[in-house]
């Protein structure tokens, strides 16, 4: 099944806590392989706004909105009815910027500091956008791959743990020596401003492997920490670690991902040092990871195309690489489905109006942009969804 997005007008439903329990309860009763579920839109955020704005998180008590314009880089923040109160840009030369360029979403601290990771540091802001203070690692960054709408980093007391390369650049950024000595991600201690870097590349990983180099872009790492515990996987590897936050140096877990299909760089298929090759895009991929409160995850992730598949459209395309990623993704198979350690859903219904998986609060609250490629209308919106069984 495709993930594709068409716009919809914004619904509005009532939560009804006792079929909520019910819908609940059938979907224990049913092996997860034989469930379908659906997102449903029960209720939306409108903002007063043209442009292309998606939420990168909710604060803590619920009264502010923080969002960024796609193709802009302003960073708003409403209040819960949608009405914009601040707006601003940190980018460039703005003495008030964010350290390098974005490379991820920006967070809420608490109530009243949000957090937004730049390759070169972590600078944190009041919710007007007044800087607060930037930390910087003792080393330079080196992004070697930018995803500016990905949640890049996450927050447990006071350590920000980040995807923030370049500790390691005397390694190169692949190849064996990286593969045996780095880490993969930083943490820093917002008491002495200190990072530290954590997280070799485990045993159970392909990526720790001796003998065999992979790209840089295989191991692209995504990860979410909820309570205790850190959960991560790579791009182009189906498996989830979990580490507590108390260790990480070794997993606690790892759990093999059972996607009907999923397309892993063949082992003599040597990648480009320090780059990329445009069949690495169409690998098997790993796209968001969101634990849940039951203990299981939703995840997103594309299939990845074959070696005839990707001749197939990057042929066709020639030098035109919009045209090479509109062809791939009719063929590139996939979605979200849900992870309960050991199998997997079919691929959730996702209604076509709905963009990116922006925020995760509950089952019952999951928030998404919308497509904005199918929208127009002078405002923007966000959907609030919840996982029900079909």
């Amino acid at each position: 099944m495709k993930d594709k997005n068409q716009f919809l007008l914004p619904l509005l439903a009532l939560i009804l806590s006792f079929s909520c329990s019910q819908k609940e309860e059938q979907l224990s009763e049913k092996p997860l392989s034989d469930q379908q579920l659906k997102f449903e839109i029960y209720d939306s955020l409108v903002v007063d706004y043209l442009g292309n704005l998606m939420l990168m998180d909710i604060s803590p008590d619920g009264e502010n909105y923080l969002m960024i314009d796609q193709n802009t880089d302003t960073v708003f923040v409403t209040d819960s009815q949608g009405e914009i109160k601040h707006k601003y840009y940190r980018n460039g030369d703005d003495p008030e910027a964010i350290p390098g360029n974005r490379s991820g979403l920006g967070k809420f601290l608490d109530n009243q500091t949000i957090l937004i990771p730049g390759s070169q540091g972590i600078a944190t802001y009041e919710v007007s956008g007044k800087l607060k203070k930037v930390f910087k690692p003792e080393f330079t960054g080196m992004a070697n791959l930018v995803i500016p709408f990905n949640q890049v980093h996450g927050v447990s007391g006071e350590k920000v743990y980040i995807y923030l390369p370049g500790r390691y650049s005397d390694l190169g950024q692949q190849g064996l020596d990286f593969q045996k000595n780095s880490k993969r991600l930083e943490v820093l201690d917002l008491k002495s401003g200190e990072f530290e870097s954590v997280i070799p590349f485990p045993k159970e990983s392909k990526y720790s492997s001796e003998t065999q180099e992979f790209g840089s872009l295989d191991f692209y790492t995504t990860f979410k920490i909820e309570g205790d515990s850190l959960f991560l996987f790579f791009r182009n590897e189906p498996k989830l670690f979990v580490y507590h936050l108390s260790n990480l140096e070794t997993p606690a877990s790892v759990k093999s991902i059972p996607y009907p299909e999923f397309i892993e760089r063949k082992v003599d298929d040597k990648p480009v040092n320090g780059g990329f090759n445009i069949r690495d895009f169409f690998l098997g991929t790993n796209l968001s990871l969101f634990p849940t409160e039951y203990g299981d995850f939703i995840i997103q992730y594309t299939t990845g195309l074959t070696d005839e598949e990707a001749n197939e459209v990057t042929t066709a395309a020639g030098t035109d690489f919009n045209k090479m990623f509109e062809d791939a993704e009719k063929l590139n198979d996939g979605g979200f489905v849900l992870f309960d350690g050991s199998q997997l859903s079919p691929i959730i219904d996702k209604p076509e109006s709905l963009g990116t998986l922006n925020k995760y609060v509950s089952k019952d609250e999951i928030w998404f942009s919308l497509n904005f490629e199918e929208a127009e209308n002078d405002y923007s919106v966000i959907y609030k969804t919840r996982l029900v069984s079909q």
